[in-house]
C-alpha cells in the first residue's frame, strides 16, 4: 500500500518569498554583467525581468544604492507624492522643497525614500480603479522612476527624475 501521507506540498509563502528574491537577486546581478562577463545568473535574469515582481524587485535594489535623485514635479504632483508615501517607514520628508518657476518644485529624495515611493506607487496603481487621477499619477510617477533607474550605472551620476513633459530633462532651470 502506498503512504500518501507525505506527498510533496505546494510550495509555502515562505519558499515562494525565498524564491522570488533570489530570481530578483539574479535579474539584479544580470543587470550589471557586462557582455564581457558571462553570468550564471543572467539565463534566469532574463527570463525573471519579464515577471512584474521580479522587475519590481530589481527598481527597489537599484534605488536601494542610490545616494540621492532629484526630484522635479509640479507643487500639487510633489505634495500627491508626499501623502502617499509619508506614512511608509522608509520614507523620509526632505530637508527642502525649493520652489523653481512655473508652479514647479525641486527636492532631493533619498534611496531609502525612493524605495518608499516606489512601494506606494506600486501599490496605488495595483489598487487603484483604471482611468481615475490616482492611477495615471501613480502610472506615470512609477514608469518615471523606473527609466531613470533601468540606466543606472554604479558610475556616481545623479538621477534626475523629471515629471514635466514641458520641461526638456537636459533643462538647467
Amino acid at each position: 500500500m502506498e503512504n500518501t501521507g507525505h506527498r510533496p506540498q505546494p510550495e509555502s509563502g515562505e519558499d515562494q518569498g525565498l524564491a522570488l528574491k533570489r530570481a530578483i537577486e539574479a535579474a539584479y546581478q544580470g543587470a550589471g554583467t557586462s557582455a564581457s562577463q558571462p553570468s550564471a545568473a543572467t539565463p534566469q535574469a532574463s527570463a525573471g525581468a519579464e515577471d512584474p515582481q521580479v522587475a519590481h524587485g530589481v527598481l527597489l535594489l537599484k534605488a536601494a544604492g542610490v545616494a540621492s535623485a532629484e526630484l522635479i514635479a509640479h507643487r500639487d504632483t510633489w505634495e500627491w507624492l508626499a501623502a502617499l508615501a509619508v506614512d511608509h517607514s522608509h520614507f523620509r520628508t526632505p530637508p527642502s522643497v525649493e520652489d523653481i518657476k512655473e508652479g514647479r518644485v525641486q527636492t532631493v529624495l533619498s534611496g531609502r525614500s525612493l524605495i518608499a515611493l516606489l512601494i506606494e506607487l506600486w501599490n496605488t496603481r495595483s489598487t487603484a480603479t483604471p482611468l481615475q487621477g490616482d492611477w495615471a499619477l501613480a502610472t506615470t510617477t512609477y514608469n518615471r522612476i523606473a527609466a531613470e533607474l533601468t540606466d543606472v550605472t554604479g558610475q556616481g551620476q545623479t538621477i534626475r527624475i523629471v515629471l514635466d513633459d514641458g520641461l526638456s530633462q537636459d533643462s538647467s532651470d
